[in-house]
């Protein structure tokens, strides 16, 4: 199958120090033959924009990984195809040990049929079971054979069942599940560092499988690495590095949400400068929102123009914006600036693009130069943002974050909630009509 990868644009570094989703597609044509034909569901939708023809299961793999932010272990990985040119859409992972539950299949199959897939691929990441030896065909038949010309000869008409390989049996059941909804799976396996089909046994699929160092080769890679996108060795790590991202400055993380620490020994103070620039606005009359606006697109502005900027923000600056985020309707309209798709009625019309890795990379200085009160504002401001630009599992993190500093915080829960059950964030194609924040 002959693929295009999608990628992000690579103008700036990522808004965080690791984990940063990237965004990505695929698409194929049928007739082609190459290699290629937690407990919770993890969805990181994409919005793509250039595109990498392919035909390498690899580069499908680097597009999960860098769209996920880390390389999934012990984990059912999908990456949904969208016809009919057959570009990637959703990106998602669940436990291995999950995908034996039928209503955790069920809800995998739910989230790719409502971001218009036709096709999936699926990899089963487990290091457990022997060595890959047995060949042999299995008696389900669900995989298609590949469709080109040249494989009329190869292979007898009509489906054919999974090679007997390590987790041949969870496999199906996933295939199943997916071809009862009309899902035309690809089935692989990732084991031990290397890189097996379930469907294919011809030259270009070895008994032996293929090396999985390929992946740091594709282009897809390689556009992560110019983009300044980190993938994580493990999912742990990825996380600690977005919780870093919005921790109190100098703590490292260990005094911030989720950092050794834990989550009821967050640091206090944030930065001094801030913390008195804040006190001062106590004391008088608040500024009006036409200045925090002004400010806040001055501040984007400048961030976008030279990646870094924001780490030179003035603490009177940082404190007016960390103000503007505690209200409402206010911190609305500082989110359409940067997340105009989502809040189009609040976006002013005229006014130029932002990049939102600005926006983000912007509420990230501001979290961790918070003093604790403003904190969980900040941290759930990123969050929308994430979440309305396709990068879910961030979005995931940092509403947790952001709870952890203020229960009450209900745009973050509504972030968090949208995440857990795969809703398509507003403004987005297939999107349900779910709005904007509106919550404090």
């Amino acid at each position: 199958m002959s693929r295009a990868v999608r990628r992000a644009p690579t103008g700036r570094r990522a808004a965080q120090p690791a984990g940063q989703p990237s965004t990505g597609g695929v698409r194929g044509r049928r007739g082609d033959r190459t290699p290629g034909h937690g407990g919770p569901v993890e969805p990181a939708q994409q919005p793509g924009r250039s595109v990498i023809r392919s035909s390498s299961p690899f580069e499908v793999l680097a597009l999960a990984e860098s769209t996920l932010g880390f390389r999934p272990r012990e984990s059912l990985l999908v990456v949904g195809l969208r016809g009919p040119r057959w570009r990637t859409g959703l990106v998602a992972r669940v436990d291995v040990a999950a995908a034996d539950e039928p209503e955790v299949v069920g809800s995998l199959v739910h989230h790719l049929l409502a971001d218009g897939a036709g096709r999936c691929f699926v990899a089963l990441v487990t290091d457990a079971g022997g060595a890959p030896v047995e060949r042999g065909r299995r008696r389900l038949t669900l995989v298609p054979p590949p469709r080109g010309p040249q494989d009329e000869d190869a292979h007898p008409a009509g489906p054919r069942g999974l090679l007997g390989l390590p987790g041949a049996d969870r496999a199906e059941r996933v295939c199943a599940a997916l071809v009862a909804a009309g899902i035309e799976p690809e089935p692989w396996l990732v084991h031990r560092g290397r890189l097996y089909s379930y469907s294919c046994d011809l030259s270009c699929c070895p008994r032996d499988g293929l090396p999985l160092d390929r992946v740091a080769s594709t282009r897809v890679a390689a556009e992560a690495v110019l983009a300044g996108r980190v993938v994580t060795a493990d999912r742990e790590g990825w996380e600690r590095g977005l919780r870093r991202a919005v921790a109190a400055a100098g703590t490292g993380g260990a005094g911030g949400p989720g950092g050794p620490g834990g989550p009821h020994e967050p640091d206090e103070a944030g930065d001094a400068a801030v913390a008195s620039a804040l006190a001062g606005l106590d004391r008088r009359r608040r500024p009006a929102s036409p200045d925090v606006r002004r400010t806040w697109r001055r501040v984007l502005a400048a961030e976008e123009a030279a990646p870094g900027a924001v780490l030179r923000l003035d603490a009177a600056d940082a404190a007016l914006l960390l103000d503007g985020l505690t209200r409402l309707p206010l911190r609305d309209h500082l989110l359409a600036a940067a997340v105009p798709q989502a809040l189009p009625e609040l976006a002013r019309s005229g006014t130029p693009l932002v990049d939102p890795g600005a926006a983000l990379a912007v509420l990230q200085q501001l979290a961790r130069r918070a003093p604790l009160r403003w904190r969980a504002a900040a941290t759930g401001c990123a969050a929308y943002v994430a979440w309305c630009t396709g990068a879910a599992p961030a979005a995931g993190v940092w509403a947790e974050a952001a709870l952890e500093l203020d229960p009450e915080h209900s745009l973050s829960a509504l972030v968090l909630q949208a995440v857990s059950i795969g809703m398509p964030p507003p403004g987005r194609e297939r999107a349900t009509g779910a709005g904007g924040p509106g919550h404090r």
